[in-house]
């Protein structure tokens, strides 16, 4: 019978000392001869699919680590650039009108430094287009420092302003209500009216206006600043029609808002808080003749 290499009750120590023994002697006729690279050389190819596979885990585990990672980072600088072109925009909606006012020179007196204005984003959560009711809910509430009062606006224009705040969401009262009311004057002139909302999403009613009042269709509305709820030369709306009746002192014009009333999902809150605004009532910079 042949006889195993180390019997059953052969001494624990002895097998160690004789396996290290055997290793040392492998080690050195590895280093004095080549003649196991040969073989060394096949195991090392058919272990390396074992390899492969073993690491396989770890090499999809990074893989889907840094697939995500990437991902999340994307999302967010994406996320973070398209906040900015928001802002970036609605800053140059006032641009025309801060050149208009350069080109023209005219005195500065009673009138306060500019203010830059800050924004926030927010998104609407819900809308109610009611004729009588023109109100959408935004995802910005007191927690986000939204008050009530504060102006909204998108890429385009004047959408309106915080009616009541909450903690986690504000209602908003869109320009277009039949109870809004907002101070603008005309970019080219510097004539003055209220526009109200009637309702509608693609219409307001200016007021005030006589009817030799210098205005023509195209003309571009911007806010006034007076009365201090919106700050001034925010565009708001086009002069799309225009009646002149005999009948009244009063022309009869009508204007279509440039915000998507109907379609913006993405807002801007204006955060800045408007100092020193004149209070007074508007009047046209017209004389009744």
């Amino acid at each position: 019978m042949k006889q195993p290499l180390f019997v059953q009750n052969a001494n624990p120590l002895f097998r160690l000392i004789v396996l290290v023994l055997i290793a040392l002697a492998l080690m050195y006729f590895d280093h004095r001869s080549k003649a196991v690279e040969a073989t060394r050389y096949s195991l090392t190819a058919l272990v390396y699919p074992i390899q492969w596979l073993v690491d396989t885990p770890s090499r999809v585990s990074l893989f889907l680590s840094q697939t995500f990672s990437s991902h999340t980072r994307l999302t967010q600088e994406n996320r973070k650039l398209q906040n900015d072109n928001r802002i970036l925009r609605a800053q140059l909606l006032q641009l025309a009108a801060l050149k208009h006012e350069n080109e023209k020179l005219r005195s500065l007196l009673d009138s306060s430094a500019r203010i830059p204005n800050q924004f926030t984003t927010a998104h609407l959560l819900a809308v109610n287009m009611d004729p009588f009711r023109q109100r959408v809910i935004i995802n910005k509430g007191t927690r986000d420092g939204a008050e009530d009062g504060m102006p909204i606006l998108d890429e385009q224009g004047l959408m309106g302003h915080i009616l009541k705040s909450y903690p986690y969401h504000s209602e908003v009262m869109l320009i277009s209500d039949i109870h809004h009311a907002t101070p603008v004057r005309v970019l080219r002139n510097g004539v003055r009216s209220i526009a109200v909302g009637l309702g509608q999403t693609d219409r307001l009613n200016l007021l005030y206006l006589p009817v030799n009042t210098d205005i023509i269709e195209g003309d571009l509305l911007v806010t006034s600043g007076l009365g201090g709820k919106f700050p001034p030369d925010f565009p708001v709306a086009k002069v799309s029609k225009i009646a002149r009746p005999d009948s009244s002192p009063f022309a009869e014009v009508s204007a279509e808002p440039l915000a998507g009333l109907s379609f913006s999902r993405e807002v801007l809150l204006i955060t800045t808080q408007i100092t020193n605004a004149q209070t007074t009532q508007p009047k046209p910079l017209v004389d009744n003749e």
